[in-house]
């Protein structure tokens, strides 16, 4: 559950129980919500941004309205012949949210997504569209810093500086072409489910995910060896905490108190491994949404033969490819479109896609993991080393260590 810091962000800030009590009060505002009642997320962010939109209109702008009389206001200034009659609504919403001064130091995404999306939302809801224009909010600037393509070598560098749960988490990330949204929220749930498949030896688990962002556009994906082995050497562990706090969860990816992990708290713990693994480098950061993008990397190479479009369905992409790969115009055509439905229909054929990614994404236990490049004297050594070992001349003695929780 999220929670407010006792001290407010802005004068306007509303808190869980101010939410739950305007959806109660305004039954057009509780049918909007409704809609994303499925994913916990987005409807955090739609409740909270349009609750605090209406507090805000009251202590800012001292103008007491409910969202009824402001949808019927709206509509009712769309009909003058009034230019500034017409924008009202608008105004308001981009006062609140792109020239809010209070956000001045915040993202064009973080003022779009949060406070002006659920408002026009809001508005398109109920049919009472809250403009027909793009282009309100500027496109989002050039990186300072340019991110670095994760290579294979550098995905084995980078998990091998983590902690059994969060190595976990990252190959879900990379094997489903995930965002870590999807994989602590939708994926996080079905634990049970997950072991019961491992233990029944599944070598491949499939994930289905009604949207992603919002966009409303159902699809499917799926895990691989490398993430189910992850997954085992984390389960002991999690079993652990769970023993400890005396609790039971259908959570994959817990906390020390066996409650859900969360993006922020896995953001800022990931962040600071890195830099004190010295994979931090400089200004540049090195996010885990570079795993959801080594998925389709890894697909592109022609000589690989993995159609570009199933690869975009898998990653929840609604404005995607068409079934050759090429660039569609509309979201409908895309791969899992409303004129392409092979996906569901035609499950196999996703899944053999996902077969042909699986050497290069199994960085382990696939081709991925033979990219190593030994030289003669190296090769020469290992091979006396393993004669050795069969021969019973050479004998390894390996003593686990307990790895840290994160």
């Amino acid at each position: 559950m999220h929670r407010f810091s006792k001290e407010p962000a802005y004068p306007y800030s509303i808190t869980l129980q101010q939410r739950d009590e305007f959806e109660q009060t305004h039954q057009v505002a509780n049918d909007f919500f409704s809609h994303f009642k499925e994913n916990d997320h987005t409807y955090y962010e739609k409740s909270i941004g349009l609750t605090r939109f209406f507090n805000w209109l009251r202590v800012v702008k001292q103008i007491e309205i409910s969202p009824a009389e402001f949808l019927n206001m709206h509509l009712q200034k769309r009909s003058s012949n009034d230019i500034e009659q017409r924008r009202w609504a608008l105004r308001l919403a981009l006062e609140y949210s792109r020239d809010n001064p209070d956000l001045k130091d915040k993202s064009k995404n973080y003022k779009y997504t949060a406070f002006f999306l659920p408002v026009k939302q809001f508005c398109d809801h109920h049919e009472t569209p809250l403009t027909t224009k793009n282009g309100f909010f500027p496109k989002r600037d050039r990186r300072k810093y340019p991110e670095i393509p994760f290579t294979a070598d550098f995905v084995r560098k980078l998990l091998g500086n983590l902690n059994a749960q969060y190595r976990a988490i990252c190959f879900c990330e990379l094997q489903a072409g995930q965002a870590i949204q999807q994989v602590l929220v939708d994926m996080n749930k079905q634990a049970r489910r997950v072991f019961r498949l491992i233990d029944e030896g599944a070598e491949r688990i499939r994930f289905d995910f009604d949207e992603r962002k919002g966009n409303g556009f159902k699809y499917f994906s799926f895990i691989s060896r490398d993430a189910i082995e992850a997954l085992q050497v984390w389960r002991p562990v999690r079993q652990n905490i769970l023993d400890k706090a005396g609790v039971k969860s259908d959570y994959l990816f817990i906390t020390e108190r066996g409650k859900p992990l969360d993006c922020k708290t896995f953001h800022s713990v990931f962040r600071a491994t890195l830099i004190r693994k010295k994979l931090y480098d400089g200004p540049r950061s090195v996010p885990s949404h570079g795993l959801r993008k080594f998925f389709e990397q890894e697909a592109s190479p022609p000589e690989r033969g993995i159609s570009k479009g199933y690869i975009t369905f898998m990653m929840g992409h609604s404005e995607g490819k068409d079934s050759n790969g090429v660039k569609v115009s509309h979201p409908l055509d895309a791969v899992g479109g409303v004129y392409d439905n092979a996906p569901f229909v035609y499950p196999s054929v996703v899944e053999k896609q996902y077969a042909k990614l699986e050497p290069y994404i199994n960085v382990y236990s696939g081709k991925a993991a033979l990219a190593f490049a030994l030289s003669a004297e190296d090769g020469k050594m290992l091979a006396g080393l393993l004669n050795k070992m069969k021969n019973g001349k050479l004998k390894i003695s390996v003593t686990p260590s307990e790895e840290e929780y994160m």
